[in-house]
Parts: C-alpha cells; structure tokens; sequence
C-alpha cells in the first residue's frame, strides 16, 4: 500500500471501489499504522511459527530419546533372559554329566563284583 499520492499518481482515488469521498476520510496516518500493524502481525506470526518449530524440534528430540531407552531396556531384560536360559542349559548339561560319569561308576563297580 502506498502513501497518500496526488491524483493520477496511483493514491487511493485510482484503486477499484475506492471513491473520492472514501478517499478523504482514509489518512495518510491511517495508511502508515495500517501498515504498521500488518508488519507487526506478520513479524508476530512469524515469531509464533519459530516457537513451533523449536517446540516441535525439541519435543520430537524427546521422544526419540524416550525410544531409545525404551529400546535399551527391552534389549537388557532380554539380554538377562538369555543369560538365565544359558545358565540354566549349563547347569543341565553338568547335572547329566555328573549322572552319566555316576552311572558308569556304578557300571563298573558292578561289574567288578
């Protein structure tokens, strides 16, 4: 928008539905906030997208941080799982190694008789 213009100079009596009357009521100082104003809400809206965008960014940061933990701890608990089944699996092969070695103990010492 531009300043008050003397006629034939693009001011507000050459725009469309814009009459002369109009034209005297609507000031130069009415011009300038109006674009004050604009520019403001621009520069607000603009500010507001920023915080968006920050708050977005930060908020998505979190919650692929909270995934990872969350992964973290699944893999830990199942890492822990395993370890219990290997443990358990050892101590059965030593149990049956330790029944087999008795039985052929007792084998011999029967067949000794």
């Amino acid at each position: 928008k531009s300043a008050s213009a003397p006629r034939g100079s693009g001011g507000l009596e050459e725009l469309p539905g814009v009459t002369q009357a109009e034209a005297a009521v609507i000031t130069p100082a009415m011009l300038k906030e109006e674009e004050q104003l604009e520019a403001a809400g621009l520069e607000q809206e603009r500010q507001m997208l920023e915080k968006a965008r920050t708050s977005w960014d930060r908020e998505s940061s979190e919650m692929r941080y909270k995934r990872l933990q969350h992964l973290l701890e699944k893999s830990n608990i199942y890492s822990k799982f395993l370890l219990t089944k290997m443990e358990q699996q050892q101590l059965e092969v030593d149990v049956m190694k330790i029944l087999s070695s008795s039985r052929r103990e007792s084998t011999s010492s029967l067949k000794a008789l």
